[in-house]
């Protein structure tokens, strides 16, 4: 996503309280008395929300699809920091790590639900004994009635953009056209991105298949029980320690 223009992606990420989302991750990771040596995030993007948590951990490990998001993040010079540019879906290193993280919007990204079942197999392959997988979705209420077949129009700074969205009950494609204004003149960005729905039954389904134990969820902006409000629902599940 946004491979053409993180400069943009970091610009009207403005919104977002990366702070708090990282706090939330902390305050389950000592809850849960979990080890800080080795952290992997996934759909990594330019960092914004890694920084907040690079310096709990020994080692942090970021990957990205998009070789452009990272080439912003790889800037900031964390000396603890791995990057590793491929698809989340297909990254295997077997017993690594203490925690996973997949934040903002990157599993509704995941349209084929084959896919999907795959990443968190993975993932679970990837963590050690007891480490702890940490991601969230766009709740259903703002997959339907938030992006549904909505129009959005938007300005901030030097950038001018549409938001034109088509939803046909699991899948909504976005249509997105930047203008950034460059001197006089405004340079037009094209951008088609699609969101999977996904119901949290459905996911917690998955991963009781796989063998995750503890699996909760909350409403990632008040960290309390989900509600019609919801927007973002955040989950937590862990690998069970082998006898």
């Amino acid at each position: 996503m946004y491979n053409e223009f993180s400069y943009i992606y970091d610009k009207l990420s403005f919104d977002i309280d990366y702070k708090k989302y990282s706090e939330n991750i902390i305050k389950i990771i000592e809850k849960e008395k979990i080890n800080t040596e080795n952290a992997l995030e996934l759909a990594a993007g330019t960092g914004r929300l890694s920084e907040y948590l690079i310096d709990k951990f020994k080692n942090y490990d970021a990957l990205d699809y998009s070789s452009d998001m990272l080439s912003v993040f790889q800037k900031k010079n964390y000396p603890n920091v791995r990057f590793f540019n491929m698809d989340m879906v297909e990254f295997l290193n077997k017993n690594s790590y203490d925690v996973i993280i997949i934040l903002l919007d990157s599993i509704n990204y995941i349209t084929d639900k084959d896919k999907l079942i795959k990443l968190f197999e993975n993932c679970y392959c990837n963590l050690k004994e007891e480490g702890i997988l940490i991601f969230d979705i766009n709740s259903p209420e703002k997959i339907i009635n938030v992006f549904g077949n909505e129009s959005y129009v938007y300005e901030y700074e030097d950038i001018f953009y549409t938001w034109e969205n088509e939803f046909d009950g699991k899948f909504v494609d976005m249509y997105l056209n930047f203008f950034v204004k460059e001197n006089d003149r405004y340079k037009r960005i094209e951008e088609y991105q699609k969101e999977r729905l996904y119901y949290p039954n459905e996911i917690e389904e998955i991963l009781e298949n796989i063998g995750y134990i503890n699996i909760k969820n909350f409403d990632e902006d008040t960290m309390k029980e989900t509600n019609s409000n919801t927007m973002r629902i955040l989950f937590k599940a862990k690998k069970e320690k082998e006898d």
